[in-house]
Parts: C-alpha cells; structure tokens; sequence
C-alpha cells in the first residue's frame, strides 16, 4: 500500500485536521494568511508550522464541503473544481523540491559543518592524545642527578635551593646537603619531585579539557544542529509545502490523499474508479472501470434505435445525440459510442463536449445527473435572421409542430420553438430584437429527458390530445 496509507493512519491523520462543513457552507470559510496568523519567520517555529497546519486543515474543509455537499467526488469535474478552490488560497504544485531530510541526517550534516572548523575539527580519540601530549609538557618531573632550582615555606617565609636533586622518599626531598620537607615545598614543585603526583595532575587536566572541549563540541553542534533544522523548516514554508504524515509534501498531495480517501470510503465507487495516485504531484485523472458490457450495450443501442424509428416526426426521435447516444447512459457508454462513431469527448466545467464535424454547430454540451445523460444543449453557429429560419424549419420538420402552435397560439417567427414528447422535451432558443429584427446572443437547442417517473403520466396526456 501507498506510503500515505500506511497502516491506515492517513485517514485517520487526515480527519484529525479537517472538521466537516456542510455544502451550504463550501465558499463561507476562508483560508488565513501569514499576516493573519502572525507569521515571524525569524524567532516563532510555531508560527512556521501553523502555516503548514493551517494549509492542511484548510484542505481538508474544502474537501469535506464536498463530501457532506454529496457531491460526485470521482467526477473529474468536481475533483477539478476542488483544486482550482484550494488553489486561489495558495499555490497546490510548488516549483522545486521539499526537503524532507530526516534529524539523523541534518545532525550529520551539522556534525560535518562543525568539523570544518578549526577549533572543533578533531574527534574526541585524537583530542585525548592532543592533551596528554600537552600534559607531558606541563607536568614534567625531575630525574636524580639533575641540577634544580626548589622553593619551599617555612612560615610566612619562603627559601629557594639550588643544588643537585638525588631522591624523594615520599617524606622528604634530598638536595645537595639538605633535606628538605614535601609538604613544605610549594605546588608546582611537589609535582616536579613527585612523578605519581605528576600522573595525577595530567590525567586531571587531561580530563578536564577534554570535558570543556566536548561540552564546548556539543554545544557548537546544537547550535548548527538546531539552524539547520529551522532553515529546513523556513525552506519548506517558504517554498509552499505542508507538514503531512510525518513528511514535507506538495499541497495537491495532501489533496489527492483526502480525495481519495473519500473515494474509497463511499460505497457509491467500490471498484469502480482505478488508477489513483497518492504520490503524484500532478492533477488526478480519474479512470473508471468499464461498468458495461460492450455486447450488451450495442444491443441495446439498436433497440433505442428501432424504438426512435417509431418516433420520426416527433421530439422523441431525439434521445441524446445524434441516434448514436441515447437518455440514462453512463459516461463510459457514452464517451465509447461516442469514440466508436469518431465523435471526441472534451471535459468542461460541470459538462462534456461532444466534438463530431457539424460545421453548423460551435458546441454541444452534455450534462449528467447521478452519471447519467439527461440532457444535451447544442449551440450553433448562426448569426443573421435567415440561416436561423432555415434552422427553425429544419426543427418543425423534424419534429412537427411546436406546443403553441398545437394550441393554435401565434408564434412569431423570430420566438423561440418548445416540443413537449414522452421521454424527451426540446427547446430551441433565440432572442431577436424587435426593433431592428436582429439577432441577438447565441442560439441554443436544448433536448432534455422527462424523468423515468413522469412518462407514463406524459404518455397518457399526449395521446388523450391526439
């Protein structure tokens, strides 16, 4: 499984910072800025993070806003328009790279910075031996036979004897003709006599620059230790990414993981929708399992067929598109008769685009409820009065009368047509001025399915009146 789902605790990481918001409530909250949260880029890591929090609990609002909103969240169309929301907050695909180097790595690197420095370059082994080498120096002791200058205390007064050193005894010191007392000789020249207490005095300054070394060491390596950490913080704020799942990551991440969570989490698209990509930094593009069988399908595209055939001269006749895409399809269905018949589908905001080779029509849009063609509009390329009436007869031909006229109203020519049938209505729309006859605006043909519901009421109304 995905790193992001890891032991199943994304989603759990996920519903921690994003608190549900009804559909009603999807454009109420409002995503705060670093001013608004008193951004100190300087002093406050607290402040750094909550940028990051703030991100990713704004994420998670807008997401949810959906989800509660019972919105289709595996249509490519909403997931689009949850992107383009979160992103007029804050950029959701980052340029460059988050750092996500984890403390063993940057305390290394501080490790390694800190050596480049003369004073701490060595290691704690090659330190040691620095000062017992020093020690040697500092703490040297007399050999018997030497020549020697010592100062002991008498009292308040202090003599010095300058003579040959033979021997200490652990008592007394013989020098030349004279014995004099160790305890009455001053410090430094007990430890000269003395080759124990000589020992002694290095190994305690041996140990104890080492320990102000290494304390010294350390220091200077929480020092550079704790600026990398927050530069790394600063970097990845900085540059646009959150704090998610225990890692740096690209805001549409954390997006990508909350959709998808959803996804999975409804029983409306179990095993339906494939191809998902927590990882990816990119869009998602939602690929759906065919939900049909191909046979199945042309079979019952040539009963719909046989059944509009019954129908010619009404509004009926035109179920869907072109006799090639009829009411109720899915969207699989349609875009693969679609692309069977060398159609293309383009995705729009809310809506499909047909793309077929009707020089005639700019665009013909379809709309889906629960996933499901109900309704085309198409919109065509007219721009005087008369290539519109030629349209207008076309359509009366078609479809026989419009409703006024069945009811024996005056329909001028320049007014919009409407046909009411049993399984589908249609609209033709033109606005004309009446002043100079123009046109004005685009015109527009809707066919729009009666509800599965309303037919056999719509069925039993329609023949009473013929």
């Amino acid at each position: 499984m995905n790193k992001f789902l890891r032991a199943g605790t994304i989603f759990l990481l996920v519903s921690a910072v994003c608190y549900p918001v009804t559909g009603q409530q999807k454009d109420d909250f409002k995503f705060k800025t670093r001013q608004e949260i008193k951004y100190n880029p300087v002093t406050d890591s607290k402040d750094l993070m909550a940028v990051s929090k703030n991100k990713v609990a704004h994420i998670g609002k807008v997401v949810q806003s959906y989800v509660d909103h019972k919105d289709d969240i595996s249509d490519q169309h909403v997931i689009n328009e949850i992107y383009d929301k979160i992103e007029k907050a804050f950029p959701i695909q980052p340029k460059g790279k988050p750092d996500n180097r984890i403390l063993k790595e940057l305390r290394a690197e501080a490790a390694r910075q800190v050596k480049q420095n003369k004073k701490f370059a060595m290691e704690e082994p090659e330190y040691r031996k620095m000062l017992e080498a020093n020690a040697a120096g500092i703490y040297k002791t007399y050999k018997p036979g030497d020549k020697v200058t010592l100062i002991y205390q008498r009292g308040k007064k202090r003599y010095r004897v300058h003579d040959t050193f033979y021997r200490y005894n652990g008592r007394s010191v013989f020098i030349g003709v004279r014995t004099v007392s160790y305890y009455d000789l001053i410090e430094e020249d007990k430890v000269k006599v003395n080759p124990d207490y000589a020992e002694a005095k290095r190994r305690e300054y041996v140990e104890r620059e080492l320990k102000e070394y290494l304390s010294l060491r350390r220091d200077a390596l929480l020092s550079k230790e704790t600026e990398l950490v927050k530069a790394q913080l600063k970097y990845n704020i900085d540059s646009g990414f959150v704090r998610f799942a225990e890692m740096w990551c690209y805001p549409i991440q954390v997006i990508n993981n909350r959709l998808i969570a959803s996804i999975e989490a409804d029983p409306r698209f179990a095993g339906k929708v494939t191809g998902l990509n927590l990882d990816s930094i990119h869009r998602i593009q939602i690929k759906r399992t065919e939900s049909f069988d191909k046979k199945e399908l042309e079979e019952r595209i040539r009963a719909y067929k046989d059944d509009a055939a019954k129908r010619v001269g009404t509004i009926d006749s035109e179920q869907g598109l072109k006799n090639l895409i009829f009411w109720r399809f899915t969207k699989d269905e349609v875009k693969h008769v679609l692309e069977n018949n060398g159609w293309s589908l383009v995705q729009g905001n809310g809506y499909d685009k047909a793309v077929g080779f009707d020089q005639q029509v700019l665009e013909t849009r379809l709309y889906y409820e629960k996933n499901r063609l109900v309704k085309v509009v198409t919109t065509y390329d007219i721009d005087n009065f008369d290539t519109f009436t030629q349209l207008r007869e076309n359509m009366l031909k078609s479809y026989g009368m419009d409703d006024r006229t069945k009811n024996k109203e005056y329909v001028r020519p320049g007014e919009p047509l409407s046909w009411k049938g049993i399984i589908t209505d249609g609209y033709l729309n033109v606005k004309q001025n009446k002043e100079t006859g123009a046109l004005e605006g685009k015109v527009t043909m809707t066919w729009q399915m009666v509800p599965l519901k309303d037919r056999e009421k719509r069925a039993k109304l329609l023949n009473k009146e013929n």
